[in-house]
């Protein structure tokens, strides 16, 4: 299976790529299996490990074995480790760096991806986004998920708007809004 291109950045070959670089660069010090990043990146294991292989061989991560697993893990020491945290943080970040800042919101139900972002993973041409639409499911404090939100901001590098839904309205999608976010690609973040 040939990866598609990637429509996140120009700079990353495929969407699986960017998915593995953002899993790896944004929880740096992290091991991670090969199945692990698979599973994230929506993809074979022999893909995953192609991608995983030509970052090993460029020593942009690092790979050991325990047992018969392979752990794989950022190179925080190679010269462009910062260079490609900014850029997979701005690209393909949102998938990851979304799911931790939501972990604590107490009534959170689910959480998605819409908008722009959303579109371009489901590869939809268009500009690269300039925010990220969220949309939170569930009966909980709005102000305390704004402020878990606004560390993830400031690691990706782009605004992130926030709209609430009851899981209520979610089911039922009877406004005009959340009919509209459904026809449209969507990423569960939770």
């Amino acid at each position: 299976m040939k990866p598609k291109p990637g429509l996140l950045s120009p700079l990353i070959r495929s969407d699986v790529q960017g998915l593995i670089l953002a899993k790896l660069f944004l929880n740096a010090g992290e091991d991670f299996s090969i199945t692990e990043l698979a599973d994230f990146a929506i993809t074979s294991v022999p893909t995953a490990m192609r991608e995983v292989d030509r970052l090993v061989e460029a020593e942009y991560v690092n790979d050991k074995t325990v047992g018969r697993v392979r752990l794989i893990r950022a190179n925080q020491d190679h010269p462009l480790f910062a260079a490609v945290f900014q850029v997979v943080a701005h690209s393909y970040g949102p998938a990851t760096v979304l799911p931790t800042a939501l972990a604590n919101i107490f009534g959170l139900q689910a959480a998605y991806i819409y908008g722009e972002w959303a579109a371009r993973l489901a590869q939809e041409p268009g500009p690269v986004p300039a925010r990220i639409d969220l949309l939170l499911v569930g009966n909980m404090n709005r102000i305390d998920a704004t402020r878990a939100l606004s560390a993830a901001e400031k690691t990706l590098g782009k605004l992130i708007n926030v709209q609430f839904a009851s899981a209520f309205d979610w089911e039922r999608a009877d406004s005009d809004f959340i009919r509209a976010v459904r026809s449209r690609p969507l990423l569960q973040v939770r």
